[in-house]
């Protein structure tokens, strides 16, 4: 008790230091001209910078405030005035006059534009690498659904192609070049300093082009966030992302917030669009026709053209009323589509923390009619400076789409359906008369099953010839009727801190440390529902009947990154040094599952009674690390070096090559800045050289290849007793290595008139060795059939790329333009493959139609087209050859030769153009592989060159056809500024790559019962016709015999194009006027998007891309729409 008793004396005492401690400060802040300033910052600043008190002026201007050191500084701040600080000491009142920023007295600040290289910011003169960006805010207005539409002709040797015209189908991306075969082929997507991802690789078929548009990975960002779009194009540039970087690297610098007074903005868009004009296909009339031809022309027997649907038999009216149609299909599926985007953002900041928060919603319509796209993206950035030395940042995005597809390829489906169908089912209603009429339901209609035979059928049935068209169905009820909806989330917070050691500009020396952690979780569900009121085939629940089908994939990454960088000041400022060093950790797990049923009635997730067809399961993890060296050093910024090198670290290799390293080294020197070059400096403002060379790479797409898996394979023993049995699924990888990419690259930048006119040019080498290939075929001896991967050869890509760009020039008055154009070439080669894995690659030719090979020859570039040559139509058939000795005809191939007219018919010639003969004095008949088919052609039939001349036509016949890539691509574009006008213009091209028009051979085929275009009317009807196009021959009804759709140049299309990509007319409307209603800002602009395009080629639309390696093919996917935006877009 005795000592207790002081206790409270202690705490009075404790409590009066400290009241003592924490004085009390007042004051007043005013401006001579304004008064008192309202709602100033007040802050107390300890020795660090750190805010440890703070408070704002009242309506009067006064403060009050507790202060904890009068050691401390007080600073003061408001917008639109200088920033005061002073010390507290023993002062209790201040006044403090804030001066307006606009009574500074002018200063000249000279200063140069930096950018971000190798995670270091460095002068834009300083850049050794090749690299180009695009700044968003030149995009302003405009409507596109992902950014690489807006990259689409502006940045040279990347190539984009729109992958379909189908909503959230994006694009498919090249940057020089093709490097890899069965990894991807896409450049990596780097956001905010973090690859974007949300597909597993080994998902994908890079071989079906189908595949190529879940690549859309870029719908995750919102175009409207997105600041700045870096294209990091060579090794040297690439190095930092390693195993990663082999396919060239964007990156991308979305929105932050700036010190200022908050601002609101909002922005309305509207696009309209509809599908461009297509193939004109045969009227419902013209079909019939056609296809009685096709089914009569291979027997000359009416008994196969005798069909129900095509018969137009009154007596028939369940078959008359629905088959007398003239049903134009493309239009029925094809709508005018309409897209509505709406976005919001709020920023500013004050001296301690700047934000940006901005929310975005898009509902599109697509121009095929039942697809329909929402998406919602919300963004928010944080910045906060603790003090001049400590800075938190956080960054939070996140992403919800949800996009309603066709079951399948509406469009193809509208292609081939029948013309004379009817959409919807007509319904006879006799009358008393005795004529009866027919009545449309509102009841979609629907064929019915297919006949057991061949021949007439009864009512009820569809002839067993037309079962391809009953497979087809009617594509208006299967767009109304089925689905396919795919939802995607994505939630992406990052944090990171920053922390300056030592010096904190660059007056001093300075070791800044910044930690930061990424965290990705993403979610995509695909549930898709056939109803059975579309299958006229099975009503079995087992055979397809109200199938429902369901995916779930969900990913989770967490990445940690830690980076020191190091900054030392010399007193001879002539020197420049960065250092930087980073060690990066990142674990990813992920899940998905498949379920397929059917009888599920409805589609609903019910619990019902229904047949499991298919289901699976697969889970995976992996573990990843990196270390990263960087060096930047600069010599007056005239000499420049930079050092990179990155150790990928990877659970999916085994022992020995778990790491993979990754160097890259460039350097540059600035011509121009040297004192014998100061003479044509007037003219020549920057004349730079860089040179570079780097490795990069890219790795497995899977996980615990150098393991055994198992599984059971029935059992052993006897008597009885029996025990379970496993053997291995696969053979384990041990020695498996990285893909590399080795390039140089070699640049100049040129620019004249105080950089008003610039130049940048590069030449590249890029060799990939070690090529990964996925299943790569072995000899079953070993027990197995192929290896899950294999390092199986090199291939390399080189070219050049021209980049030009001007400031404003023309100047005259209000009036300037400003002029933008890149051109670019890559050649593709394989250099080097083992002959067994060709020969795995390499499928041998199958004699059949509508088949192009997907063939890789050493000294090809990848995507090579091979076929037969096509040389027209065989205008007689054999027996009107008029060569042979016995001949009763007058219209013959012979005295058309004697006329000097085209002479065509199926008889043998060698290499002079003489006929051969048979040892009876007889031509020899054309043959279609003798020894196996052993089809004699006929007049009518297509005419394919004999290259070897040896009287058939044969796999030695087929021949290199051409490259599905481009020789040439780029874009130019002007824009034209007259006040607060501004017309924006953009163009893009390609020349010299090559499509098969896959579309059209099955349009002008006439082999089966889908509808064909309208060029067939010029088909070959009777011998001495002179047409290009073959006759009619149904498969079927030839028993397979017709050959007028094999692989030839006949559908192999030029590529070439130029687009007028956009048009775009916008207004800034004056300040002054905005002032009075409240307003900061409001543009008005519209804009036409892929209005023209000038092309040779035969199809839609020339806009399709190489996948994998083969071909590039158009089968009819849904092109690219053209559009009209109107934009709105408010600052408050």
């Amino acid at each position: 008790m005795k000592k207790t008793k002081y206790l409270p004396t202690l705490l009075l005492c404790f409590c009066c230091t400290a009241a003592f401690a924490q004085k009390r400060i007042s004051g007043h802040v005013w401006n001579k001209s304004d008064g008192p300033v309202i709602m100033a910052n007040v802050v107390e600043l300890d020795g660090s910078n750190r805010i440890v008190s703070a408070t704002t002026t009242d309506v009067n201007g006064n403060f009050s405030m507790t202060i904890k050191n009068p050691n401390n500084r007080l600073k003061v701040s408001y917008i639109g005035y200088a920033t005061q600080t002073m010390k507290i000491g023993t002062t209790t009142r201040f006044n403090v006059n804030m001066r307006s920023n606009t009574d500074i007295q002018e200063v000249k600040v000279t200063g140069q534009r930096t950018v971000r290289s190798n995670g270091m910011v460095i002068p834009k003169k300083e850049i050794s690498v090749a690299s180009q960006s695009l700044n968003m805010d030149e995009m302003a207005g405009l409507s596109f659904e992902t950014a690489g539409e807006a990259l689409q002709g502006q940045i040279a040797g990347l190539d984009i192609v729109a992958n379909s015209g189908n909503l959230g189908s994006g694009t498919s991306m090249r940057l020089r070049g093709t490097s890899s075969i069965n990894g991807s082929q896409e450049p990596l997507i780097v956001v905010d300093g973090y690859i974007l991802e949300d597909y597993d690789d080994s998902d994908l078929d890079l071989t079906n082009l189908d595949d190529t548009e879940q690549f859309a990975t870029l719908l995750q960002v919102n175009p409207e966030d997105i600041g700045e779009i870096n294209v990091l194009k060579d090794a040297a540039a690439t190095a930092i992302w390693g195993a990663r970087g082999a396919n060239g690297v964007l990156e991308i610098k979305t929105r932050r917030g700036s010190r200022g007074k908050t601002r609101v903005n909002f922005s309305y868009k509207f696009t309209g669009s509809w599908q461009p004009e297509g193939m004109d296909m045969l009227s419902g009339d013209e079909y019939t026709m056609m296809l009685k031809q096709a089914y009569f022309n291979p027997k000359q027997s009416d008994y196969a053209a005798d069909i129900v649907e095509l018969a137009y038999n009154r007596d028939r009216t369940a078959y008359y009323g629905n088959f007398n149609k003239n049903t134009d299909w493309i239009d029925e599926v094809t709508q005018f589509g309409q897209a509505h985007n709406y976005n919001v953002t709020l920023s500013g900041g004050g001296e301690k923390a700047l934000f940006r928060i901005s929310g975005s919603y898009d509902h599109e319509t697509g121009t095929i009619i039942k697809q329909v796209l929402d998406r919602f993206t919300t963004s928010l950035a944080l910045d906060y400076y603790v003090s001049d030395r400590i800075k938190f940042s956080t960054t939070f995005r996140m992403n919800y789409t949800k996009n309603v597809k066709n079951y399948g390829d509406i469009l193809a489906r509208a292609y081939q359906a029948m013309p004379n169908m009817a959409v919807y089912r007509n319904e006879y209603v006799p009358t008393a008369d005795g004529v009866g009429y027919y009545r449309e339901t509102d009841e979609y209609f629907k064929m019915f099953p297919t006949a057991a035979d061949y021949g007439n059928v009864s009512d009820g049935y569809s002839s067993k010839y037309l079962s391809d068209m009953v497979s087809n169905g009617n594509p208006v009820a299967i767009a109304n009727l089925s689905w396919e909806k795919e939802s995607t989330y994505t939630i992406n917070p990052q944090f990171s801190i920053e922390y300056k050691f030592l010096g904190k500009d660059a007056s001093e020396t300075q070791l800044d440390y910044t930690g930061e952690v990424y965290l990705n979780a993403f979610t995509k569900t695909n549930n898709n529902y056939y109803p059975g009121t579309l299958v006229s085939n099975s009503w079995y629940v087992d055979g397809g009947i109200d199938m429902a089908g369901n995916t779930e994939q969900k990913t989770f990454d967490f990445r940690t990154k830690h980076t020191l960088l190091f900054r030392p000041h010399f007193e001879n400022e002539k020197h420049q040094l960065q250092v930087l060093g980073r060690f990066e950790l990142d674990t990813n797990n992920s899940i998905s599952q498949y379920l397929s049923q059917s009888g599920v009635v409805g589609g609903t997730d019910a619990l019902v009674d229904a047949y499991v067809r298919n289901m699976w399961t697969s889970t995976g993890k992996g573990h990843s690390m990196n270390y990263i060296g960087s060096l930047h050093y600069a010599y007056s910024s005239k000499y420049i070096v930079d050092l990179t090198i990155r150790a990928d670290g990877s659970t999916r290799y085994g022992k020995g090559n778990k790491w993979g390293y990754f160097p890259g080294i460039s350097g540059r020197w600035n011509m121009s800045d040297e004192t014998f070059f100061q003479p044509l400096r007037k003219v020549i403002s920057t004349f730079g050289i860089r040179g570079g060379w780097g490795v990069n790479g890219n790795t497995l797409s899977s996980e615990g290849l150098m393991y055994n898996n198992y599984s059971s394979i029935g059992n052993y023993g006897s008597n009885n007793i029996l025990w379970g049995a496993i053997a291995p699924d696969n053979l384990r990888l041990e020695m498996i290595r990285w893909e590399k990419s080795k390039s140089w690259n070699v640049g100049v930048n040129l620019n004249f008139f105080e950089e008003m006119l610039q130049f940048d040019f590069n030449v590249y080498d890029k060799k990939t060795t070690d090529l990964l290939m996925q299943n790569r075929k072995i000899p079953s001896s070993t027990g197995f059939s192929s290896l899950s991967w294999a390092n199986v050869g090199e291939m390399e890509n080189k070219g050049w790329e021209l980049f030009f760009n001007t400031n404003d020039i023309c100047k005259i008055g209000k009036f300037s333009m400003v002029v933008r154009a890149n051109v670019a070439q890559n050649i593709n080669r394989i250099n080097e493959m083992d002959p067994t894995v060709l020969a795995s690659m390499n499928a041998e030719f199958n004699y059949t139609n509508e088949n192009y090979l997907s063939r890789v020859q050493i000294g090809n570039a990848l995507g090579g087209i091979y076929g037969f040559r096509y040389k027209g139509v065989y205008r007689f058939d054999y027996d009107h050859s008029g060569y042979g000795k016995n001949t009763d005809y007058t219209n013959t191939a012979a005295a058309a030769e004697a006329r000097g007219d085209n002479y065509t018919c199926p008889v043998a010639r060698d290499a002079n153009g003489n006929i051969i003969y048979d040892a009876n004095g007889n031509p020899r008949h054309m043959i279609f592989n003798y020894g196996g088919v052993n089809y004699e052609f006929q007049g009518g039939d297509a005419i394919y060159e004999d290259i070897n001349h040896d009287g058939q036509i044969n796999e030695l016949d087929i021949v290199y056809l051409g490259s599905s890539n481009p020789k040439i691509s780029g874009g130019f574009g002007f824009d034209f500024k007259y006040g607060r006008w501004t017309l924006k213009t953009n163009f893009n091209f390609r020349i010299g790559n090559k499509i098969v028009n896959m579309a059209l051979m099955k349009a002008e085929d006439m082999m089966y019962n889908r509808n064909q275009a309208t060029s067939v009317n010029a088909r070959w009807r009777k011998n001495g016709d002179r047409t290009d196009m073959p006759r009619a021959l149904n498969s079927a009804a030839a028993d397979g015999n017709v050959y007028n759709a094999l692989a030839s140049d006949r559908y192999v299309s030029s590529g070439d194009y130029l687009r007028f990509q956009y048009l775009q007319l916008s207004y800034r409307v004056p300040e002054k006027f905005l002032k009075k209603y409240g307003l900061r800002q409001l543009n008005i602009s519209a804009s036409g998007n892929n209005l023209i395009f000038w092309s040779k080629y035969s199809g839609t639309d020339p806009d399709h891309s190489q996948s994998g390696y083969g071909p590039t093919i158009d089968d009819a996917q849904t092109p690219r729409s053209r559009s009209f935006t109107l934009s709105l877009n408010v600052g408050f």
